[in-house]
């Protein structure tokens, strides 16, 4: 995207076109780029474990409900994405910014306590991240955190059953879109 825009004067409308992703996102994405780039500091990718003690005690945070403490892990610019796919809850947009990251996380967390959902820390795709279950053990959705520089940069809810099933979870109704009868 970086080139596109920088190199070759693509619009961001175009940009969006080219890489299937929303205009928001390819601003915000170039915006990171440059930032880095300007400040001549090499992308920092936490390790595996660094990763997984980060998102510990992020979780720590959301489970009690602690705003101040949530919002000291995330980058100021993080992104939280909710993928229903079409078939369960996402959100239609991409959330942008440490605040309303974090008061979006702080509003689910009391749904997820009043339905007894257990928050399984895991690696997906090579990166920290849990399996949320219902109350009964079916998964709800996952939860992939992007960590960089020290901070949770991006969130990733899954809750498509589509890219769930492979999981070899049973799947929770929780959080699914009921199909429209024709």
């Amino acid at each position: 995207m970086f080139l596109l825009r920088e190199v070759f004067d693509y619009r961001y409308d175009e940009i969006a076109e080219i890489v299937d992703k929303s205009e928001a996102n390819c601003r915000q994405i170039f915006a990171r780029s440059r930032t880095r780039i300007d400040a001549r500091k090499p992308r920092f990718r936490a390790d595996l474990e660094h990763q997984q003690e980060l998102a510990r005690r992020f979780l720590a945070a959301f489970d009690r409900g602690e705003v101040d403490r949530l919002v000291e892990f995330l980058a100021a610019d993080v992104v939280f994405y909710g993928d229903g796919g079409g078939k369960g809850r996402g959100l239609p947009r991409p959330v942008y910014g440490r605040d309303r990251v974090a008061r979006l996380l702080i509003a689910f967390a009391p749904q997820y306590r009043d339905i007894g959902a257990q928050i399984q820390p895991t690696v997906i795709n090579g990166q920290a991240g849990t399996l949320n279950f219902d109350a009964h053990g079916q998964l709800i959705n996952v939860f992939v955190f992007e960590v960089a520089d020290g901070l949770i940069e991006t969130i990733r809810s899954i809750i498509n059953a589509d890219q769930l099933a492979h999981l070899g979870y049973p799947l929770s109704d929780v959080g699914r879109t009921v199909p429209r009868s024709t």
